[in-house]
């Protein structure tokens, strides 16, 4: 019966403390009766944040991509465009009758059976699942063909330097003025339920007539796989806004389409033209890749009155918890609650949006959470979702984080015959540097048909989030439940 009220005890404060309101931090030292043996206090203790680069320590590897330009109202400009290669069928094949038809090899009986037609032609036609900025704002985008390939099992990160697979400085295979919105597809396609919103940009034919000659003169070989495509054929494309500012686009997927036509002969005899296209998908299935690159960020990196979140892979925050203080006199952490308040910031016609969750995480795991799709396990990572009516992130008990912190490192110390004194808490600082350090940044769920949690993944929208902290400004407050047996004593 005294375990049972303890443990109630124990609860019941901690529930007293689950709320952003400061009333409740300042009620001092509480006790449950001696006889009962165990002490519960509530106290406040206070977080150190500033503003970090994300850079390649802590950036991850994602699929979907960015493809555009934008600055913001204090000068930050943020660009971005991507990597891909091609996805071919394993034997993908062709008809047969475009070998020719009497007297004519391929491909020129092409122009005598089809005159001024366009008997081959080729898009690059970009998916994209919605957009930032002005739907109407026209940006120039220039497609580049890979002269070397992204090798399969090698990492590559957001901040990928495109000159490695091709030469940016030369004439572009292609460029074309786009905008979201998209005038090369009328409202009658746009009405579809079909309809994926997407740009197509025209490659030279000369690109076209490369590839299906590319089949015919190796009766298909080239296209026996990926892989064979990607050698012989195109080894993918870099997509990159050359000119114009205002638009980014959120890229699913780009596709590559050979259009071209044939005579074909039925039963009959008798021949009609046919039309055919041949698809070739860049996706996840291949390797693809952002290329983004932020400028005019230092304003925000030095400014020490708060702590700035600048999304995608720009700037993040990251605190250092006091673990000590929280583990005071060897006592049992019971609940630490942290809410994190939003300042505002100047009003623009286009701003980037406060993310919806952010995912507070030990700072030397971050790497790893992603690369394996990980979900938060509440003890070393937790989600915050962003409550617009206070403009606050809560986290209402993170005190599991810091009791596997606070155990990790005394785990070493011990393995290593140290004690918790000035030169072994420096011994493990050498170890492990960020050993109380976390970092604060945007996700995303992933979720299955029923909603359920797969993992989590870097939200690539643009996002922007100023913080109350910094070095110095006003600390984070955590608000902690403390607990001591008398054998604690």
């Amino acid at each position: 019966m005294k375990r049972i009220f303890q443990v109630f005890a124990i609860a019941l404060f901690a529930a007293c403390l689950a709320s952003c309101d400061d009333s409740t931090a300042e009620l001092g030292w509480s006790a449950i009766p001696a006889s009962e043996g165990i002490d519960v206090m509530a106290d406040s203790c206070y977080a150190m944040s500033r503003t970090i680069k994300a850079d390649d320590s802590i950036t991850i590897m994602t699929t979907d991509c960015n493809l555009g330009r934008f600055t913001e109202s204090m000068g930050a400009t943020f660009e971005s465009g991507f990597i891909t290669q091609l996805n071919c069928v394993e034997n993908y094949t062709l008809p047969d009758s475009i070998y020719g038809i009497g007297d004519h090899e391929w491909p020129q009986w092409f122009i005598d059976a089809v005159g001024n037609q366009d008997p081959f032609y080729a898009t690059l036609n970009l998916y994209f699942t919605s957009f930032f900025g002005d739907s109407s704002n026209v940006i120039n985008i220039d497609v580049f063909e890979l002269d070397n390939m992204m090798e399969a099992g090698s990492s590559y990160y957001p901040d990928v330097d495109p000159s490695q697979f091709c030469d940016i400085k030369a004439q572009p295979l292609a460029s074309q003025s786009i905008s979201a919105w998209s005038y090369q597809n009328n409202d009658s396609i746009r009405s579809l339920s079909t309809y994926y919103p997407n740009v197509s940009i025209r490659l030279p034919d000369s690109f076209a007539r490369r590839i299906l000659e590319g089949y015919y003169s190796s009766n298909g070989k080239y296209f026996k796989d990926s892989r064979t495509f990607m050698n012989n054929l195109c080894k993918g494309f870099y997509i990159r806004c050359s000119q114009g500012d205002g638009t980014v686009l959120y890229i699913k997927e780009a596709i590559l389409n050979v259009n071209f036509k044939c005579i074909e002969t039925n039963s009959y005899g008798i021949q009609t033209m046919a039309s055919y296209m041949a698809e070739f998908p860049g996706n996840s299935e291949v390797m693809q890749t952002n290329c983004i690159s932020w400028s005019g960020l230092d304003s925000r990196l030095n400014d020490t009155g708060f702590s700035w979140i600048m999304s995608p892979f720009g700037l993040l925050t990251e605190m250092e918890l006091p673990v000590d203080e929280m583990k005071k006199d060897g006592s049992v952490l019971n609940s630490a609650q942290m809410c994190l308040s939003c300042a505002v910031t100047p009003s623009a016609r286009f701003k980037a949006s406060v993310p919806k969750y952010l995912l507070l995480i030990r700072k030397d795991m971050a790497r790893e959470f992603f690369s394996k799709n990980s979900t938060v396990d509440d003890i070393e990572s937790f989600v915050a979702q962003y409550t617009s009516k206070y403009g606050t992130y809560t986290y209402s008990n993170i005190a599991s984080m810091v009791e596997k912190i606070y155990a990790d490192r005394k785990e070493w110390l011990d393995s290593n015959g140290k004690t918790l004194d000035n030169a072994g808490m420096d011994a493990y600082q050498e170890y492990r540097k960020d050993w109380n350090k976390v970092l604060l940044m945007p996700v995303t769920p992933q979720t299955d048909t029923n909603g359920k949690v797969l993992g989590y993944r870097i939200d690539l929208t643009l996002h922007q989030v100023k913080l109350l902290g910094g070095q110095n400004g006003s600390p984070i407050k955590i608000k902690t439940v403390r607990s001591k047996t008398g054998s604690d004593y």
